[in-house]
């Protein structure tokens, strides 16, 4: 399962409570369409990201589990006489129809269902993103690494090579292919790219988006360098790498001093995790996914707002709000977890008011 995806979510029409919520495979859906007027209906398929966007998928279907009664006994035209014995069907719920003893509704449903689940979970990342989808001007791979410029030259740092090269198969194979060479015009090619040799531009399109293509402002300077040095070293691309501290510095944070911790309040946080969030999170923050994500290596930390937010009001997947926490209490664990488990710096009792 997707990483990112929190749940899936499945409705009938335009009801308020879903049929089942799907968290982990098997994605198996049962639906009873006795309890269904026959008619035209639909099936929502809404998947929920963790980082709060949702995705909502839309199946049209039929209902026929009365189909029109029919007269066994005579036959049309036939001319009778006298008393005339005949029977007249209807449908039957439990009479077995097809060689599996389903409705054939429901096998099309399933089939349906599953293939738009497969869709769902292995071609689209959370939020429909695609880090480097409109990556590159729409011109054929050929003629983009004919006229691409030689790049920086820079030692590949292995690490990130490989990091990145897992952020491309989880976030990118889809559309841009193993290859580098995509699917122009749509989704064009990354081998050869102008686009993907200039290391500022490059940054500048996977954070901000366009043309299509969403912002993805909130990867950690290591996922930004890692999918940066994968796509400017593979697919024949002799771009250079890129290091976490040239990409801290295109974002401009590289020079900026880290705001100080206060050891009070972190060591209040350490106590106030303890008690409210290890259960679920774990004490060293790596969680128990799906269920209780990692709090360690999270991007989405990065956000102090989404921080506050989240221990204030709770999220639908089952985390519970901690109103009850004093302002300080709450600055102290979103400092912990922000600190502690990343590298995302402290929060203030006033961004916690600002917030209340």
């Amino acid at each position: 399962m997707n990483p990112k995806i929190e749940r899936i979510e499945v409705y009938v029409d335009e009801a308020k409570e879903p049929i089942q919520v799907l968290t982990q495979p098997p994605f198996e859906v049962e639906l009873d369409t006795r309890m269904l007027p026959d008619g035209e209906h639909e099936l929502r398929v809404i998947t929920v990201f963790k980082d709060g966007s949702r995705e909502e998928h839309r199946l049209p279907f039929v209902v026929d589990n009365l189909p029109d009664a029919f007269v066994d006994g005579i036959d049309e035209g036939q001319r009778v006489r006298g008393r005339v014995r005949f029977d007249v069907r209807v449908g039957d719920y439990d009479k077995p129809v097809g060689p599996a003893g389903a409705s054939p509704w429901l096998y099309i449903l399933s089939t349906l269902l599953v293939l738009t689940l497969v869709w769902v979970f292995f071609a689209v990342s959370p939020t429909a993103e695609k880090v480097a989808a409109q990556m590159a001007p729409a011109a054929a791979p050929a003629e983009a690494e004919a006229t691409a410029p030689e790049g920086t030259g820079a030692p590949v740092d292995e690490a990130l090579f490989e990091k990145g090269k897992e952020l491309y198969a989880a976030e990118c194979v889809a559309c841009h292919q193993a290859n580098g060479e995509g699917m122009p015009p749509t989704f064009p090619a990354l081998k050869g790219s102008k686009v993907v040799a200039d290391v500022k531009a490059a940054l500048e399109k996977i954070q901000k988006g366009g043309n299509g293509m969403p912002a993805y402002d909130k990867f950690s300077p290591e996922e930004l360098a890692a999918i940066l040095t994968y796509i400017r070293n593979a697919f024949g691309n002799h771009y250079g790498g890129v290091s976490v501290d040239e990409v801290k510095k295109l974002l401009g944070g590289g020079e900026a001093a880290a705001p100080a911790v206060d050891e009070a309040l972190l060591a209040e946080g350490e106590q106030v995790y303890k008690e409210n969030c290890a259960a679920c999170h774990q004490a060293d923050g790596s969680g128990m996914p799906p269920t209780f994500p990692a709090l360690k290596d999270n991007a989405n930390l990065k956000d102090a707002q989404f921080v506050i937010e989240t221990i204030l009001k709770g999220k639908g997947s089952g985390m519970p709000p901690f109103a009850q926490l004093s302002d300080r209490q709450v600055a102290a664990v979103a400092t912990y977890i922000r600190v502690k488990f990343n590298d995302f710096g402290p929060v203030t009792e006033d961004e916690v008011k600002a917030l209340r």
